[in-house]
């Protein structure tokens, strides 16, 4: 069994119970059996940090009674996915105030608010469109396949899980632990000091890495400026 803020990885399929549609799976052979293959999405198990909540509660929940290799079915109220229908965040709005926004309504045509909610049209009937703002699986009891396919204990080893999250791709980083395990120094190379997101991701990692790994961490970014880097 697991326990918070253990590193695991899992292959998933999930289904809609009414009707069996796969809404949402880790595995490329079910991707495309299903109909649902995305070539811009890369199919591979998935990181969970238990505690970490990315994952529906009814799903992450389960994952603390499973073993390493364990394959089960699951099933998940609506309680415990994406929540109750709820009529009262279904909006009416009529045509007019939609065309001034430059939005042409139809139904399944997602909108967006200024307040930063989604919604879906579900219908334009006789000059009003009604507008959804309920997630599209709120009230749906869902069906979970999911098998523990890794677990990663060692220190340095989720540390570069870390690492990988908010630095994909970036092989040229590299990371350096104390022996005492008290501070972390991550090297970052000259070809990502210009991108925008740079200082975000810096945070980010340094945040996931003192609260899932090594409480009482100093995680310090090194930058090296040379002439060769300033005269390019």
């Amino acid at each position: 069994m697991f326990k918070e803020k253990d590193f695991i990885y899992i292959d998933y399929t999930g289904k809609d119970k009414n009707t069996g549609e796969v809404i949402e799976t880790t595995i490329e052979e079910e991707a495309k059996k299903a109909g649902i293959y995305s070539q811009d999405k890369k199919y591979e198990p998935q990181l969970v940090i238990l505690g970490e909540h990315r994952l529906i509660k009814g799903l992450e929940d389960s994952l603390y009674t499973m073993e390493l290799n364990e394959e089960r079915e699951i099933e998940i109220s609506p309680e415990n996915a994406y929540g109750l229908r709820d009529p009262a965040k279904v909006r009416v709005l009529s045509i007019g105030e939609l065309r001034k926004q430059g939005v042409t309504p139809f139904p399944g045509l997602p909108v967006r608010f200024s307040d930063g909610s989604m919604g879906i049209i579900k219908s334009v009937s006789g000059g009003r469109v009604y507008i959804d703002l309920n997630h599209p699986l709120a009230g749906k009891t869902l069906i979970y396949r999911v098998k523990v396919v890794k677990e990663i204990k060692e220190v340095k080893d989720k540390i570069q899980v870390l690492v990988k999250r908010w630095f994909p791709g970036v092989e040229q980083l590299t990371t350096e632990l104390s022996e005492d395990q008290k501070v972390l120094k991550v090297i970052i190379p000259e070809k990502i000091y210009l991108e925008t997101d740079l200082q975000t991701r810096k945070l980010l990692l340094a945040r996931d890495v003192i609260k899932y790994v090594l409480e009482d961490l100093t995680v310090i970014f090194q930058e090296s400026y040379t002439k060769s880097l300033i005269n390019q």
